[in-house]
């Protein structure tokens, strides 16, 4: 296959070679206008990637699809028992979009007792989701490794309209987030006891179990999607 492309693209070559004056301007013209149509596509195509992929209750339904001022800026809301809720809290942390310098949202510092909540929430999904098999839970991961596939260029965006990266390199981001997820899928094989046969009439066996509820904090600075499903 190698071969006969290099011998197309010769081809190709002689033909432009050959070709009059006239003809290579032409050529160029028609070039650069494909150039700019498809400049003009990944633009109208980032864009598009910004527009919510949920119906779900919080900022995704109005999240911003250019750099204009948002008139009505909306809150992040937090995530509990399957559902996103507005904090209580009177203590924010403003996101503003690096290009304009606009508001994109707020962020809540929440109260002690909605972080109480959401410790309790985590521990009553614990009791079930440990029982589960690990081939469950690697099903799971399979859904979760194609949602970011299936969502790649929204991701990206929103790493734009936030932090000011360039959408090509806010792509490699979300590139090396999905290799930490894909990589998740294989912990089956990480997750497996071990059995050593210590004598004749004895042997030693571990199991490995869930840990249990924990609280990360992970740096939102360089690779903010990287680094999030490396913590998660």
């Amino acid at each position: 296959m190698r071969r006969l492309l290099s011998v197309s693209a010769s081809a190709s070559a002689r033909g432009l070679t050959a070709a009059s004056p006239r003809s290579t301007i032409a050529l160029a013209k028609m070039a650069s206008k494909a150039h700019a149509v498809t400049a003009a596509r990944r633009i109208h195509a980032t864009a598009q990637q910004l527009k919510p992929m949920d119906a779900l209750s919080s900022t995704a339904t109005s999240f911003p699809t250019t750099h204009e001022q948002i008139e009505n800026v909306q809150n992040t809301p937090y995530f509990i028992d399957n559902k996103f809720v507005q904090s209580t809290t009177d203590k924010f942390i403003d996101l503003p979009d690096p290009a304009t310098n606009n508001l994109v949202t707020r962020v809540p510092q929440m109260t002690q007792a909605e972080m109480k909540a959401v410790i309790e929430s985590s521990e009553r999904a614990f009791q079930s989701w440990k029982n589960t098999t690990v081939l469950f839970r690697q099903q799971i991961m399979f859904r979760y490794v194609q949602l970011i596939k299936d969502n790649w260029d929204r991701l990206a965006a929103s790493i734009t309209l936030e932090q000011g990266k360039t959408f090509a390199d806010a792509k490699g981001d979300v590139l090396r987030g999905l290799q930490v997820a894909e990589a998740a899928v294989g912990a089956p094989e990480l997750l497996k006891g071990e059995v050593l046969e210590v004598s004749k009439d004895m042997e030693t066996r571990t199991y490995r179990e869930p840990l249990g509820v924990t609280a990360a904090i992970c740096p939102f600075s360089e690779f903010p999607d990287d680094w999030f499903l490396m913590t998660t």
